[in-house]
């Protein structure tokens, strides 16, 4: 939701998952530019940063923890002098501004993440129509196993963030996904605030929500299984 406003905003870039090893070949492919061995080269670096600035002069990317690792090392392999990391990402894209986008919520995230990979629908437009589908799914199954899982694998990418961040000296703006879903005008606000950039347009989120009563089923029933096994 908050990268599709921020690209909607038409001053804050476009920010996507341009680095995601999944994606890359896609956007090579559709940029014209090359993907040696499915990873990327300073071409793919050049033409990922006309796609994420968008003519807006501010250049936007989303990137998640699991993929955070690699791209830093490959960029580091493409820019050896550059600096550290921190430096690197302000030379190579201009980077200097960062929002953190977190869940208060691990167990209703967790849940969210199993159902999409069981059913392959991650994003719904506004209107209810799909508008994310990576893979035929099938009817989501409760797998307490699964939730669990991904509740410890999100725990740790928190802990990775908050590491790395702290390592770099880098103090990012820290959005919830709860104050998003409950105001997402406002705390548009405060994201164009803190990248000092100003849009007029009103917006309205072009996503819904795919949280529904399933979502709160299962987390109910996560919570009390799990409550059990630690009183057991």
């Amino acid at each position: 939701m908050l990268c599709d406003l921020l690209r909607r905003s038409g001053c804050a870039g476009a920010p996507e998952s341009l680095f995601r090893p999944a994606d890359i070949g896609w956007y090579a492919n559709d940029w014209g530019v090359g993907a040696p061995d499915g990873g990327w080269d300073r071409a793919y670096v050049q033409a990922a940063l006309r796609h994420g600035t968008a003519a807006t002069g501010c250049f936007g990317v989303r990137i998640m923890w699991s993929d955070m690792p690699g791209f830093l090392t490959r960029l580091a392999q493409l820019y050896p002098a550059a600096g550290e990391d921190r430096d690197r990402l302000r030379g190579v894209f201009g980077i200097d501004r960062y929002v953190r986008l977190t869940r208060q919520d691990l167990v209703a995230q967790a849940v969210s993440l199993v159902i999409a990979n069981q059913t392959g629908l991650w994003h719904r437009n506004a209107d209810g129509s799909e508008r994310e589908r990576t893979k035929p799914g099938s009817e989501p199954r409760y797998d307490g196993a699964a939730i669990a899982a991904a509740w410890r694998m999100l725990q740790a990418e928190s802990d990775e963030w908050r590491s790395w961040f702290g390592s770099c000296g880098i103090t990012p703006l820290a959005v919830t996904y709860e104050e998003l879903a409950a105001d997402p005008t406002q705390q548009l606000t405060r994201v164009l605030a803190h990248l000092d950039v100003a849009s007029t347009i009103a917006l309205r989120p072009g996503t819904a929500r795919l949280a529904d009563e399933l979502n709160l089923e299962w987390s109910a029933r996560f919570r009390t299984e799990a409550l059990a096994d630690r009183s057991a």
